[in-house]
């Protein structure tokens, strides 16, 4: 597919909207979303301790230009999300990338493929999503033919609209669609706060597992 366009307008969320997810476990984003938006388990937090979350950049494929375009119209918080189709067998994100966009601020990267120079990653604490790491990169220009910046992407059959909320941390990684953000901060919040007090009414009280089991049929002995 060859879309070949860059796209500079780019509408976001509050930043006080994704300073509040980023305060979120992931896990109750995606229960908020009704089990929507998850990334697959391969798509990994490579830096381990830290949280990813901003309005993503989406830069389709692997080219170096192309990504470097879309660093270039990403503003502070935002989360690059390099569309590079999935490929294992060479990276196309690293350590010198990653420092630079650090230091305008940028939140994160994306990467639906490799990334290397992960103990760099790791020492400047810059939150990256990947699905594994390799030293061998790409001879660019590579693919640039089909490049383009801040158009939808999908990743294993979630679409990724530039605006859309990336949020990741240990669990994986969720994808909050832009329209969705304040319902899914409220509903999170309320449920969060329901399941606190659950528990805590209930701390060192029976659950009542084995009755229930006992009235569906099973043979207590």
């Amino acid at each position: 597919m060859t879309v070949r366009e860059i796209h500079t307008g780019l509408v976001r969320p509050a930043r006080s909207e994704i300073a509040t997810l980023s305060r979120i476990p992931v896990a109750s984003i995606v229960d908020a979303l009704g089990k929507t938006g998850t990334l697959p388990y391969c798509l990994k937090l490579q830096t381990p301790g830290l949280v990813v979350c901003g309005s993503a950049v989406t830069a389709l494929g692997p080219d170096v230009t192309v990504r470097r375009a879309a660093i270039d119209l990403a503003q502070p918080g935002d989360v690059v999300v390099v569309a590079a189709g999935g490929a294992k067998d060479r990276s196309c994100f690293g350590g010198v990338t990653a420092a630079h966009m650090q230091t305008r601020g940028i939140a994160g990267v994306l990467v639906d493929g490799m990334v290397r120079d992960l103990a760099e990653l790791r020492r400047i604490a810059f939150p990256t999503v990947a699905r594994g790491t390799t030293p061998l990169n790409y001879d660019y220009p590579a693919g640039r033919e089909d490049g383009a910046v801040n158009v939808p992407v999908d990743i294993d059959g979630v679409r990724i609209t530039p605006g859309d909320v990336v949020v990741g941390d240990e669990d994986g990684t969720v994808i909050v669609p832009r329209d969705q953000v304040a319902a899914v901060i409220a509903t999170a919040q309320a449920s969060m706060r329901a399941e606190e007090e659950k528990w805590w009414a209930r701390r060192g009280q029976s659950l009542g597992a084995v009755q229930q089991l006992a009235d569906s049929g099973y043979t207590i002995i």
